[in-house]
């Protein structure tokens, strides 16, 4: 405790003054006169107790001295001194990805368990809470009461969805008002060489420190073989420990097990063959592990393709590239392309976009290109499941398509997208490009075939809370969406794009005249992880100082007690006298 006002001391002379009046004031003499003596048979009772006669008289002195020293302590401005985080305001950046709810306690409830502690510690200094979803959300704030702060994290719940927190950041920056703001970050881990650059703000990030044990289904694929269908699911020990457990695959009315033995990092492909035909496939992984949700995984399988027309302008390794996926890629000249109604077509005809047949467009014929140098960036499409795009080097692009979803980058430009009808462009000329040397490229070309096959009851395979424009069309327009028999909630065409549901499965969308299926998988990089340490970046802030709370409200509240008291004493006095 402290005193911050030391000027007003001098106001003590208010008590001194008063306990001289009680030294010095005038003393009477009791006399007895015949008019009273009436009342003196009243009085045997005060006489009787002579030391309540005396605590009353001087009670009343007692409280008057008690209220001024109080009214003088008040005048100096006391103050309690508390510990509070060091900064003018706050940002809590909470990653809400998947791999959070890994743990027991999960990731995120440790997380949120600390952020309550943190708002508490602001002390009334305005804080905001951002979720770093895939795109930047704010919860909350600027908040200042800390009720508010805590039914808001107590409000928080998993996304689903990869954090992205290199974009998070530069968000929260642009939010912040004055240079003494911080920035909190509550996540697994985050690389020190996100932060490395950044000389404004202060950063503290806050990560899970220890590494939860975790057996995953990282791949998972159902096809048709010359006997039937075959499907291959590869699992991975990411632990410490050897785990021994089972897998079971279901789809329809049937389900075939097999168990399974893997060392600490051990990754096996456990292969399934002759299972019955079927469209929607799912694996589940039986272990006990600390992560339940990359213990699942969902496939459909895409009816087969046997021929697909290549436009003969197009360099011939796109045609070597389909050959080797044991697809037939019959040459055709772009006036011929549009008679091949129904069949995929792979052209750089861009006028053929949205027409009659489902088309992988690899460059554009009516553009021109320009430099690129950076590297390819994916978002965790389904087209890149199999085919990675890290060491592929692109040297041009086209000019991408305006309001058409992109799923790849170079340098911030468009290079892989899609279009509302389910069509694939590719951005870039062949011979630009060292891809046919990558083993991604023919899988790529894969993935693109069997993304332009879908069938018209399946809508596709999303990630978490994924907005796409899908093939939803009926003479309605709305549109339920179930998880088995859950009811999760309704679509309504032509509103806004359709938004996938945050949480992995099969679903099923449904109204008066068709149900359509689709799955929700979950981004392979929330299969993966990880922990990290805490650590501090940017401005040199400190994490914590000390906060003054002024008790004078209390003294106030004090001294008004002790001036209803005085005042019932004195009237008990006067009427007992």
């Amino acid at each position: 405790m402290g005193i911050s006002n030391w000027g007003l001391a001098w106001t003590l002379i208010m008590p001194i003054a008063l306990i001289l009046y009680y030294f010095y004031r005038k003393k009477y003499k009791d006399q007895q006169v015949s008019s009273i003596l009436y009342w003196q048979q009243v009085m045997k009772e005060m006489q009787a107790s002579p030391y309540l006669k005396k605590l009353q008289h001087h009670a009343l002195f007692y409280l008057q001295l008690a209220a001024l020293l109080l009214l003088v302590l008040a005048l100096l401005n006391p103050y309690i001194k508390s510990a509070s985080l060091q900064g003018g305001e706050f940002i809590f950046i909470i990653d809400t990805s998947a791999s959070m709810l890994a743990g027991s306690p999960s990731g995120l409830e440790q997380q949120k368990t600390l952020m309550k502690e943190l708002a508490k510690e602001a002390q009334g200094k305005p804080v905001t809470i951002i979720n770093a979803g895939s795109t930047p959300e704010i919860l909350i704030g600027p908040e200042q009461s800390d009720r508010a702060l805590q039914q808001a994290i107590d409000s928080i719940d998993a996304g689903y969805e990869s954090a992205e927190m290199e974009k998070t950041i530069l968000f929260a920056e642009t939010l912040l008002e004055e240079n003494s703001g911080v920035i909190h970050i509550f996540t697994d881990s985050l690389d020190r060489n996100i932060l490395a650059n950044k000389t404004g703000a202060a950063f503290e990030v806050h990560a899970i420190k220890e590494k939860p044990a975790n057996v995953s289904v990282r791949q998972f694929g159902v096809a048709e073989g010359p006997s039937g269908y075959r499907a291959i699911v590869q699992v991975l020990n990411d632990s410490e420990a050897a785990i021994v457990g089972a897998i079971e695959l279901s789809g329809g009315d049937h389900t075939v097990n097999t168990e399974i033995e893997l060392e600490p990092g051990e990754e096996k492909l456990i292969p399934f063959e002759n299972l019955p035909a079927g469209e929607l496939w799912q694996a589940t992984l039986a272990v006990d592990d600390d992560y339940k949700l990359d213990n699942q995984a969902y496939t459909y399988v895409n009816q087969s393709i046997d021929t697909v027309i290549i436009d003969n302008a197009l360099h011939n390794l796109v045609a070597r590239g389909v050959a080797s996926l044991g697809i037939t890629g019959n040459s055709a000249s772009a006036e011929e392309l549009p008679k091949f109604a129904g069949i995929p077509l792979i052209t750089n005809q861009s006028k053929l976009i949205g027409g009659d047949s489902p088309v992988l467009l690899i460059g554009r014929n009516d553009e021109t290109t320009f430099d690129v140098s950076g590297q390819v960036e994916t978002d965790g499409h389904p087209l890149f499941v199999y085919a990675p795009m890290d060491d592929v080097y692109i040297a041009s692009l086209y000019p991408g398509f305006d309001n058409f979803t992109t799923a790849a980058t170079i340098d911030g430009e468009p290079f892989i997208q899609l279009s509302p009808d389910g069509d694939i462009i590719v951005l870039a000329d062949i011979e630009a490009t060292d891809w046919p040397l990558s083993p991604s490229f023919p899988l790529f070309l894969w993935s693109a075939v069997n993304e332009l096959s879908d069938s018209d009851e399946y809508l596709g395979t999303f990630l978490p809370k994924e907005h796409r424009a899908v093939a939803l069309s009926s003479s309605g327009g709305d549109w339920e969406i179930f998880k088995g028999e859950e009811y999760q909630f309704s679509y309504i065409e032509g509103q806004s794009s359709f938004r996938a549901p945050k949480e992995p499965g099969i679903y099923r969308a449904v109204n008066d005249e068709e149900i359509k299926s689709f799955i929700v998988q979950l981004n392979n990089e929330e299969k993966i992880l990880t922990s990290g340490q805490n650590y501090s970046a940017g401005g040199a802030i400190e994490t914590t100082s000390s906060t003054e709370h002024s008790v004078i409200p209390w003294l106030l509240l004090i001294i008004l007690l002790l001036i209803l008291a005085e005042w019932e004493v004195y009237r008990r006095g006067t009427s007992n006298g």
